[in-house]
């Protein structure tokens, strides 16, 4: 399979842990570390490698839905948790359907049930277990003790077996993830998960995932990146470039403002004019953008993608470049962020209607701020051009819906609550 040029697993799976770091590094440290244990397990047990590597993945996204309710979710409601993993992972990445066990982690063991989804689910919660054991710094003999312990019904006692003869077999495994200084474990992981061979559309789904982990803890802001990806693509090719650029513009219009991940959510929402100290950390966004994206994707990228703040007669930040500084990329993200922005509706502005948004651009391009030409591009398309962003945006905002549907019917769900002990106050056991 031959991967796109601008991207490929590897740079991939490097942003998105990246990103995973900025929303909470204690989550990553433990999902990849559980991920290197299952990677492990199902060598060891003969669990095939597509089906082994998405497990993993799983480990190491096995967090993500308390970060998206922003902070709505006690910590200690592992069914809440463990339901908004799945239905983000389920509508926002590949994985679909396969991010199933997810729906079970940190359930309680149930002989009677016997599904591949809940089987898997609970292997996850138990090397998760040992993770934080070894994080814990116990030994071989006490994490053996503790396992068997058990009297809470957690762990399946084959799988409890199996993972204490893979540790004593595989010596290891517990000097690797013992030693802080290693990330040996990491390459390892990272080296089996991108066994499985994603299409580009996969991999662009992927960084999608990443940004809406981000976009979706602050939902008046889901269609700003979408709409910027969309205006800078259609500009890109009313520019007639040649279509290696205009994907580069238009991945650089998708990552623009990963850097808002640093900005606290309380800037990001504040419903009025920021202070002076409020508006630098609200720039300071930019930066945050090509310190993420770099050593992830091309410098071309992280360059368009980090310049979008940039005006032609050097008012615009961080550096105050200039027209000739500026590349036609540069000079295309400009106008589609400034658009989309006067588009979409925040907590301090509504949106302007399509006659404002033109006139405001129109006044930027006259005052030597943007780009005339490309303005001229957006302003005679003006309506076909929005049309698709919109188009575009509804897809999110469909998904974003179904997402939250399914979500609050399985947290109304009896049937999964069944598998959680919620009035076991002895749960703390899985604190991370």
């Amino acid at each position: 399979m031959m991967e796109h040029y601008n991207y490929n697993s590897s740079t991939v799976l490097k942003y998105l842990r990246k990103v995973l770091n900025e929303i909470n590094k204690g989550y990553l440290d433990s999902g990849v570390r559980t991920g290197f244990i299952m990677k492990r397990y199902c060598e060891k047990y003969n669990i095939p490698d597509d089906i082994g590597s998405k497990l993993v993945l799983l480990c190491m996204l096995k967090n993500i839905g308390a970060y998206h309710q922003n902070n709505f979710i006690p910590k200690s409601n592992h069914a809440l948790t463990a339901a908004s993993s799945y239905t983000f992972l389920r509508y926002c990445s590949p994985l679909g359907d396969s991010a199933k066990p997810l729906l079970f982690f940190k359930a309680r063991y149930m002989p009677d049930v016997d599904n591949d989804e809940y089987i898997y689910g609970l292997l996850i919660t138990l090397i998760n277990q040992v993770v934080m054991y070894i994080y814990q710094e116990y030994t071989l003999e006490e994490i053996n003790d503790l396992i068997k312990k058990d009297t809470r019904g957690y762990f399946h006692p084959d799988q409890v077996k199996k993972v204490l003869r893979l540790l004593r077999d595989e010596e290891d495994i517990l000097e690797r993830l013992s030693d802080a200084q290693s990330s040996l474990y990491i390459y390892e992981t990272s080296n089996y998960i991108l066994k499985t061979k994603y299409t580009d559309e996969d991999l662009l789904s992927f960084i999608d995932t990443t940004n809406f982990a981000f976009e979706f803890h602050n939902p008046e802001t889901i269609g700003h990146t979408i709409t910027t990806e969309a205006i800078a693509e259609a500009l890109a090719k009313l520019s007639r470039l040649p279509e290696g650029m205009v994907d580069e513009i238009r991945l650089a219009g998708l990552l623009h403002d990963i850097g808002k991940i640093r900005v606290p959510a309380e800037i990001l929402s504040y419903p009025g004019k920021l202070d002076d100290e409020m508006t630098k950390e609200m720039r300071r966004h930019v930066e945050y953008t090509r310190d993420i994206l770099s050593n992830c994707f091309s410098y071309k990228i992280v360059e368009i993608a980090s310049n979008h703040h940039e005006r032609l007669d050097g008012s615009g930040y961080p550096r105050g470049l200039r027209a000739i500084d500026l590349s036609i990329g540069d000079k295309i993200i400009a106008v589609a962020d400034m658009t989309s922005a006067l588009y979409c509706k925040r907590s301090y502005k509504e949106s302007f209607s399509s006659e404002q948004i033109q006139s405001v651009i129109d006044e930027e391009a006259r005052e030597g701020r943007l780009d005339r030409r490309i303005c001229n591009h957006l302003l005679d398309n003006f309506d076909e051009i929005m049309d698709e962003a919109k188009a575009r945006e509804t897809i999110v905002l469909e998904k974003y819906r179904a997402m939250m549907k399914m979500y609050d019917e399985l947290s109304n769900s009896s049937s999964l609550k069944e598998f959680f002990d919620e009035n076991d106050t002895s749960t703390d056991i899985f604190d991370e």
